[in-house]
C-alpha cells in the first residue's frame, strides 16, 4: 500500500470513529483524536473550539453514520485536507452534508485541528 493510500484509510477511519455512536459518548476517544487548537464549524454554522466538543460529548447521539466520496488531498508531509459526504440517522431523521477536515500528523498520530460540515441534499 502507498503512503498515500495508508494515510486516506487512517484518516477515513479517525472520521468514521468521531461519527461512530459508541466514541461520540466517550470524551476521552473524541479526545484522543483532536489537537489542542481544534476548532470547528458545525453544519449549524456555529463556531466550536475543542473545549466545548469536548463538553458536548453524548450529547448528540446518532443511530448511524455513513462515509461517501471520500477525498484526501496531503497539503505537506505534515498536513491533510480530507473531504467527504456523510449520511447520519438520528431517530427517524437522515441528514446529508458535505464535511472537510485538516488533519496534522503530530505527537506520533494524526490529530484533528479544523472541520467544517454544510448541510446538502
Amino acid at each position: 500500500m502507498s503512503a498515500h493510500a495508508t494515510i486516506a484509510a487512517t484518516l477515513r477511519a479517525n472520521e468514521a470513529a468521531l461519527l461512530d455512536a459508541q466514541r461520540r459518548g466517550d470524551a476521552d476517544a473524541v479526545a484522543a483524536l483532536l489537537a489542542e487548537d481544534f476548532e470547528e464549524i458545525g453544519s449549524s454554522g456555529r463556531r466550536y473550539d475543542r473545549a466545548a466538543t469536548l463538553a458536548a460529548v453524548g450529547t448528540a447521539p446518532l443511530d448511524a453514520a455513513a462515509i461517501g466520496d471520500f477525498s484526501l488531498h496531503l497539503l505537506a508531509a505534515d498536513l491533510a485536507l480530507v473531504a467527504f459526504r456523510a449520511r447520519l440517522r438520528r431517530g427517524g431523521r437522515v441528514l446529508h452534508s458535505w464535511r472537510s477536515s485538516l488533519w496534522r500528523h503530530e505527537h506520533g498520530a494524526w490529530r484533528l485541528v479544523f472541520h467544517q460540515g454544510t448541510p446538502c441534499p
